[in-house]
């Protein structure tokens, strides 16, 4: 063989291989970035999460909303203080349904850490959400907090055992990781 032919595969080889490498930390590079935002939207979404006031208003919608008050009125019926409760609960997740929809959160994620809460807030509030979607003329099937619903539907078809096998398999990784 020429030594040009070879000079010529052997750099046409390296090219290839730089590029692919290039392509490999870019592919790396984005998912580590978009970790990162999906991070710091979760730490800034759960700060509410955090304050009594706001369990309060949980424990409030989960347990006494439908006991005390009739969903025939809808969302708009509501009395000021169930009104304020079921807006600062809902509205919460219907906040991270949003950003799971548009690709901004992990649903999964979202989902394995809120699974329990998201079933039981959407649980309580459905019948006041179905009755406003028929005063709003959108019928039963509207949109008015659709990805609220999709999200509970999501976390209600997840299983009770993923947090604990998401949870093994981070110990793994670690173990893995250190060993």
């Amino acid at each position: 063989m020429d030594s040009s032919v070879v000079f010529n595969i052997v750099t046409t080889a390296i090219a290839v291989v730089a590029v692919v490498t290039s392509i490999v930390f870019s592919a790396r590079q984005a998912r580590i970035a978009k970790h990162a935002n999906h991070i710091s939207v979760l730490v800034d979404l759960l700060r509410e999460f955090r304050s009594a006031e706001f369990h309060e208003q949980h424990d409030y919608v989960c347990t006494s909303l439908g006991a005390e008050h009739d969903p025939a009125g809808g969302v708009r019926g509501l009395p000021a203080e169930a009104k304020a409760a079921f807006c600062s609960v809902v509205y919460y997740y219907q906040s991270f349904a949003n950003l799971a929809v548009f690709g901004l959160l992990d649903q999964t994620l979202l989902v394995t850490v809120l699974r329990t809460r998201i079933v039981s807030v959407w649980k309580a509030v459905r019948p006041f959400v179905e009755r406003e979607r028929v005063l709003r003329g959108e019928g039963s099937e509207g949109t008015y907090l659709s990805t609220f619903e999709e999200l509970a539907r999501l976390a209600a078809d997840l299983p009770p055992e993923h947090v604990r096998n998401q949870m093994a398999e981070a110990r793994r990784r670690r173990r893995g990781l250190m060993g």
